[in-house]
Formats: C-alpha cells, structure tokens, sequence
C-alpha cells in the first residue's frame, strides 16, 4: 500500500527510522497534506546526518532528499528497472502531476550469498565464574545462547552462509551448532590453534570467500537489519563499513574555559559525546591482504592499516538497540529484555 510511505516533513528521523522497517528500508515519500511530493529520505540519508551531529530528534525535513529521481504514470517497467538496477536507487515516486500515486521499489538483492564472520573464540574473563567453564557465546539470553540470538537475528532476514572463530572451549560451540542445519542455515568453523585477536581468524577463510563479508564479535546482541548495513556499505562504495554507537559522558563538575589565566566562560557539568565502535564491520574481501598468516591481529589494526593505504573506511551508526556482554550488569539487561530475572 502506497501510503505506508508516506511521512510528513516534521516527523523525527526517529519515527522515520521506524516506519522504515514497516517499507523493508527501502525509503519514505515526504508529502504534504495533497500528497504532492516535498522529497524523499532513506536509511542512509538519516544515519550520515547523525555522523554529521544531527539528533533523533531533528525532523526529516533537515536532511530529506529535495530533489529525488521520481517517474511519471506512463514510464514502463522496463524503464524503472533500468533506474533501480544498480542499486543505489531503492525507491522511485511515480508521479501524476506532482501528486504521489504510486512507488515503485528495487527487487531486493538475496544477501543469502554473503559470509557472516562471528567471533567466538575469546575468554569473557570480565565475566568471572559464569565463563570459567562456558564460552562467553554460548550464555544464555532468553533461553537460547547468545551466539544463537545473533544467528537468528541474521537468518530471519535472509542470510544463510556463516563462519564461526572458536578457540576457548571449542567443542562446546561446535557441539551445539554442528552444521547449521538445526538453524536452516550453514555453519562452517575457523579454528584457531592459538588466539588470533578479533581479526586474525580472517586469514583462515576459505579461499573461494570473495565480495563483502560482515564480521561481528559473538558476544553482542543488536536489533539492526543488516540488509540496511549491506545497502549502506555498498552504496558508499566501501571498503570497511564500521558500525558505531553514540556515547556521551558528563562531567560531574562545571567546566572552566580559561585563556591566558582569565576565565572566560564556565559551562556546569557538560555532555561530551563519541561516537565508538560496535563490534560490527562489513569488510571487502580484498582487504584480506592485510591479515598476517596465523598471528594475532585485531580489527583496530586493520582498520588503521586500510585507512594508512588511503581504502575507503565509512561509519554505520547504529541507533537500534546495542549490548555488549561484557560484564555481568550488561547479562542482566540482555535478560532482562527477554523477561528473565537478574543473575543471583
């Protein structure tokens, strides 16, 4: 239905974000109360301007596109696909005088091809006794493990092809997992004889891997579609899409600007934020070269090697919901989500 696109320019990139996931991201018609098309604005639109310093908060019209590729009634099929093919345009209005009266959208890409690379091989020893003798992976959130909250949540939108990095307690993953099979998917393992850092188990990939490969670290929960993190990795051309998150820290004191000894101006308890890194990437396989045979690597140090040879290196900022399991409060919250009572 044609109107599950429709938003109006004051709605917050927040709401934007949501009704994205009801139109499969693929991007919203601004319109006014005729319905005559203002523009348009997609996932990438949004999540570049909160790199840019946007809030949630600001209204879509900030950053909506104000002059979209739209198509009249009388443009064939043929033609619209022709517009859609490359993939960089997901949408295009169809337009009867200025009026929106139809949408016409992109044949989705089967992302079912696409490695998903989760590392699973560290010790969790932040968690104390919880894994002393449990892969961090492998604890349970809403009575599954968490790697398999994780698989699930990449099955459920299409992809299919998975490769897993153990080390600790190994057997256990593999025990549980086996070949995918149980979980409609296929699971293959990277076994490291010897901890090889968050990037290191890269180098034992197959050869036969080539294209984009998503690489996410195994003890993290998210609610992000990660079609949208593909889109947007390959719409910019990417060579390492990093997701990130906004973290903000306030000062418990009132800061105090001075310059040459005079105080000039004071701000009481000040939020500065960052944007840090998820624990997310989509990385071209090309980039593989960098990933030194069968010695600890980590992703910082690949991502600061493709940035020194000048690859294009862009930010995915998530906005959906985030845990790191790091330390027992954060099991707690993941639990929590899932109805589950706090650890004793």
């Amino acid at each position: 239905m044609v109107r599950k696109f429709f938003v109006s320019p004051e709605i917050t990139m927040s709401k934007a974000l949501d009704q994205l996931n009801e139109v499969m991201g693929f991007g919203l018609v601004v319109v006014d109360d005729s319905k005559k098309i203002l523009g348009t604005v997609t996932d990438g639109d949004i999540r570049r301007a909160l790199v840019s310093g946007y809030s949630l908060l600001d209204s879509i019209s900030e950053v909506m596109n104000q002059f979209p590729t739209v198509a009249s009634k009388n443009t064939s099929a043929l033609e619209l696909e022709a517009l859609t093919r490359d993939g960089k345009i997901k949408m295009i209005p169809i337009l009867e005088n200025g009026i929106v009266v139809d949408i016409h959208t992109m044949r989705l890409d089967d992302v079912g091809e696409i490695p998903v690379v989760l590392m699973a091989g560290g010790l969790g020893t932040r968690l104390g006794q919880l894994t002393r003798d449990c892969p961090k992976p492998m604890l349970e959130v809403g009575g599954k493990p968490v790697l398999e909250r994780i698989i699930d949540n990449f099955t459920r939108v299409g992809f299919k092809k998975f490769y897993i990095s153990v080390n600790f307690k190994a057997d256990m993953i593999e025990d549980y997992f086996g070949d995918g099979s149980k979980l409609k998917c296929k699971i293959n393992y990277l076994k490291e004889s010897k901890r090889l850092g968050t990037a290191g188990s890269l180098g034992l990939l197959p050869e036969e891997v080539n294209g984009s490969i998503i690489v996410m670290n195994g003890d993290l929960l998210t609610f992000v579609d990660f079609r949208r993190l593909i889109n947007f990795h390959q719409n910019h051309e990417s060579k390492i899409t990093m997701c990130t998150r906004k973290y903000d820290i306030q000062v418990p004191y009132g800061v105090v600007n001075i310059n040459e000894g005079k105080v000039e101006s004071m701000e009481e308890k000040p939020i500065h934020s960052f944007f840090v890194n998820a624990g997310v990437y989509v990385i071209d396989q090309s980039l593989l070269k960098y990933v030194p045979d069968n010695e600890y690597f980590d992703m910082p140090s690949l991502l600061e090697t493709a940035i020194r040879d000048k690859q294009s290196v862009d930010c995915f900022p998530m906005v959906e919901k985030w845990i790191d399991i790091g330390i027992t409060s954060d099991l707690d919250y993941a639990r929590s989500l899932y109805g589950e009572a706090k650890l004793d």
